[in-house]
């Protein structure tokens, strides 16, 4: 299984990966989607009383989607290659659920010590992320599974995809594997655009990319990430009500 999985060549390169992130980002930049007409309907559609909830839940699936389709372009249409490719195997027992679910409780307590910590150490302003700001604006059960849709189902299966199935692989081939390790995740902590998280986030892709490496099915790391972010919805849900 090991040899599927983690082939010497993956049958991709590594300007084919950052491809696919380059032209998502570039797809949210350049095509103004809050704009148009028929996102904004969609947006009020789904969260009449707080539209950026709606704009955060069909942004995520553009996002997510677009992701997963790059992706399986390269995989299936250019090179035909199987998903087990970028880590997409189970088992029966399905240990992989349950060894993602406690990693991903564990990872959550562990980045959230890490953050107090840092917060100690450089005692200065930390403003909100903009995704906790719009979480923090939901004042019901309802809206709140809007952006947790987001974080807890299409950024794990997309994220994970990517950094860890997708673009970890191609690095690994051309520069070994520490090197992209620590690369993969640095790049999953840039992406988030929040340099004081930087490191806590960084440090949580590299455990999901030893927990892949460990497990040997990108089901683990994908599960862990949705409880960890799952978890971190929670608690600035709950932060938010609890001091309104």
């Amino acid at each position: 299984m090991e040899e599927e999985l983690r082939p010497v060549n993956p049958g991709w390169s590594v300007l084919e990966a950052l491809s696919v992130i380059i032209i998502v980002f570039a797809a949210g930049i350049f095509i103004p989607f809050k704009k148009m007409s028929w996102f904004k309907f969609l947006a009020a559609l789904v969260s009449p009383d707080n539209p950026l909830l709606g704009q955060v839940f069909w942004s995520g699936i553009v996002q997510g989607g677009l992701f997963i389709a790059l992706i399986a372009y390269f995989l299936r249409r250019r090179y035909d290659l199987p998903w087990s490719r970028v880590g997409l195997i189970s088992d029966e027992e399905k240990r992989w659920f349950w060894t993602g679910l406690k990693q991903g409780v564990v990872l959550f307590i562990l980045v959230v010590i890490l953050g107090i910590i840092i917060t100690i150490l450089f005692p200065i302003k930390v403003e909100p992320q903009p995704i906790a700001e719009i979480i923090m604006s939901a004042r019901s059960f309802r809206e709140m599974l809007l952006p947790l849709f987001v974080a807890a189902v299409m950024a794990p299966i997309s994220e994970e995809l990517y950094f860890r199935g997708f673009l970890y692989p191609a690095l690994k081939n051309w520069l070994g594997r520490i090197p992209a390790l620590l690369i993969a995740s640095s790049f999953f902590g840039l992406v988030h655009f929040d340099l004081i998280r930087f490191i806590p986030i960084t440090l949580g892709g590299i455990w999901l990319t030893l927990l892949y490496e460990q497990t040997g099915s990108l089901y683990t790391s994908i599960t862990a990430h949705a409880v960890w972010n799952t978890l971190m919805v929670l608690l600035i849900f709950w932060g938010a009500n609890i001091g309104a």
